[in-house]
């Protein structure tokens, strides 16, 4: 599906920062929106558009400056952001959602991406969580990504808007924010790899749906490029990997035994997360676009960490990596 605008929101975080290289290097003209400052080292021939996406119109006058026919909509304000400020949650999350829907329609935007999240179910769940049993989040930031999945779906209904959505398990990236509840699963390599030490918020046996980042990047241009005659919905969950914090802790131990793992379990991080789904049932996602994680949790690891030193025989660690 060829695009020659891509506008991502969101534009400096993890995934955005991530994903810009790839459209980059296929030739598309990479349009990124998001609060100051740019993000560091952004390439010369990306548009970097400062902008506060709750102020009323500017999304619309960023869309009708630049024409695109891809929006790529990762802005969001994360769950423990969203459960100390519920007012600008709604505002950054649903109000900002629904006047992007709405430039989208009105600027002639070809297509929408959104990544969902777990968070979007409730709890208890089943295992595995259907793709289509009831969403009942017990978290604001849950109930928000239910409510733009809810959106997205009527503007493509009402509008003729091809939108497209992915319900993401925790994503482990060297860039996930630190003060994301879930980004344990992320600083306990970077941190491992880094300082030597990591102490987990979790139980050894909290257990959410993972999946690494270059996963997920794969998934994200897989769905947004698959014929939309192929696609019996509009929404699709993505399975990957379920490993427990414990898990996680042998992996890096094994790789870097030097490395200090401790758990002290925060009762407020681990009642959010072990709320999350351990595993989905991503069959149409594995029929409808061909769907399969690449990385399980061995290959993550070897990846990851791989990433997070040096080159050389002994193993130096990076400084100041994340």
């Amino acid at each position: 599906m060829p695009f020659e605008t891509v506008l991502i929101t969101g534009g400096a975080g993890n995934l955005a920062r991530q994903l810009t290289g790839d459209w980059l290097q296929e030739g598309h003209r990479i349009v990124l929106v998001d609060l100051p400052p740019a993000p560091p080292q952004l390439p010369a021939d990306v548009e970097y558009h400062v902008a506060d996406i709750t102020e009323p119109g500017r999304l619309h006058t960023i869309f009708e400056q630049t024409r695109p026919q891809l929006v790529i909509h990762f802005a969001s304000l994360l769950s423990g952001r969203s459960e100390q400020d519920r007012l600008l949650a709604w505002q950054v999350n649903v109000d900002a959602a629904f006047a992007l829907f709405e430039a989208a329609v009105a600027t002639g935007v070809e297509s929408v991406f959104f990544p969902s999240s777990v968070a979007a179910y409730g709890h208890p769940l089943p295992q595995p969580v259907e793709l289509d049993h009831p969403q009942w989040p017990t978290g604001l930031y849950g109930v928000t990504k239910a409510c733009v999945e809810r959106l997205g779906v009527y503007y493509h209904h009402q509008c003729d808007l091809d939108f497209r959505c992915l319900r993401l398990p925790v994503v482990v990236s060297q860039f996930a924010p630190p003060g994301a509840a879930s980004a344990y699963a992320s600083r306990c390599f970077v941190e491992a790899a880094t300082q030597d030490r990591f102490t987990f918020r979790v139980r050894p046996e909290t257990q959410p749906a993972l999946i690494y980042v270059k996963d997920v990047l794969r998934a994200i241009r897989q769905v947004i490029q698959a014929p939309a005659a192929r696609l019996s919905r509009q929404v699709y969950n993505l399975q990957a990997l379920s490993p427990t914090a414990g898990d996680l802790c042998r992996a890096i131990g094994q790789r870097l035994p030097s490395a200090d793992l401790v758990f002290e379990p925060d009762a407020e991080v681990v009642q959010l997360i072990e709320s999350w789904p351990v595993r989905f049932d991503d069959s149409l996602a594995r029929t409808d676009w061909d769907w399969t994680p690449r990385f399980d949790l061995a290959a993550m690891a070897d990846d990851f960490l791989g990433e997070l030193t040096n080159d050389a025989e002994d193993g130096t660690r990076l400084r100041g990596v994340g």
